[in-house]
């Protein structure tokens, strides 16, 4: 069982890895460069697609193409899934030889699991989930101010898959979609508002944010979405949630279900971001 050092040391390791992407001074330059980000974010996120790597290194969808089917077809280092839950119909993960490679580039291990189906690497249901995950992560990374100076929201990262290999013992922990470490240091928990949710689930979850806030896994929990309706159905829910539970009283402990200044703590630190939106939505809801 892990210890509370033994996860932050975990956690701090792999939030100073840096996933920046600057291109390099040549084409071979940046082609190495491009190579190394793509694999890293197979290894980090679990999959990346075409959509994602037009963004980021801000090609054409043909040259995209490209460039993952070469670390494919050529380099071995990925495998191509075709699925119609992508935004491209296709997303690229990483390969044994990728994975080993992927170790080395990042010095952390890379689990893999052998398959003779590589789609099994990945939930179907959660790939555009897991896609715009990747991006709001890497977005923040990769912010410019308006004369084109790189203004980082946040300066690392850690994914969900990489939170739950953690945090896998404790089940009163908010499993969130990443963390995010702002350059002050405070850490945020990352969580991608995909759909509307029931209340009773918000409730459930809204707990789990309390306990892990007051654990110290992270210090305020950013909501993105690819629609302002789902967050301020969000907000709107969480807001009545937590005036709820400070007043209603639980019968085992005589107590309200939350405090005063838990209740303030939550609206401190539940941040609802619609800066992405728009962007989102252009990008995998063309």
């Amino acid at each position: 069982m892990k210890t509370d050092i033994d996860v932050i040391e975990q956690t701090h390791r792999l939030l100073n890895i840096d996933m920046t992407y600057l291109s390099g001074r040549n084409n071979n330059e940046t082609g190495k460069i491009r190579r190394e980000s793509t694999i890293k974010i197979c290894a980090r996120f679990s999959l990346i697609d075409p959509v994602i790597a037009t963004w980021l290194y801000d090609i054409p969808h043909r040259q995209a193409l490209e460039h993952l089917n070469k670390l494919v077809n050529k380099e071995k280092l990925l495998i191509c899934i075709q699925t119609i839950r992508a935004p491209t119909g296709r997303v690229y993960v990483l390969s044994s030889q990728g994975a080993q490679y992927a170790e080395e580039l990042l010095s952390i291990p890379i689990p893999f699991r052998k398959t003779t189906e590589p789609s099994r690497q990945i939930n179907q249901n959660n790939i555009m989930h897991d896609l715009i995950n990747a991006f709001c992560c890497l977005r923040g990374l990769q912010n410019f101010d308006a004369n084109s100076i790189h203004t980082p929201l946040w300066d690392g990262l850690l994914s969900e898959v990489e939170f739950r290999r953690i945090h896998k013992s404790n089940s009163q922990t908010r499993v969130v979609d990443g963390l995010l470490r702002e350059v002050d240091g405070t850490i945020i928990g990352c969580e991608i508002e995909h759909s509307f949710k029931p209340k009773a689930t918000r409730q459930s979850s809204l707990m789990k944010y309390l306990n892990s806030l007051n654990q110290q896994h992270y210090q305020k929990v950013f909501f993105f979405s690819q629609s302002k309706d789902i967050l301020n159905d969000a907000k709107r829910f969480n807001g009545q949630l937590i005036d709820e539970l400070s007043v209603a009283y639980n019968k085992k402990t005589g107590r309200p279900f939350i405090s005063d200044d838990e209740a303030e703590m939550l609206k401190r630190s539940l941040i609802y971001r619609t800066k992405f939106c728009n962007e989102i939505q252009s990008l995998f809801y063309p």
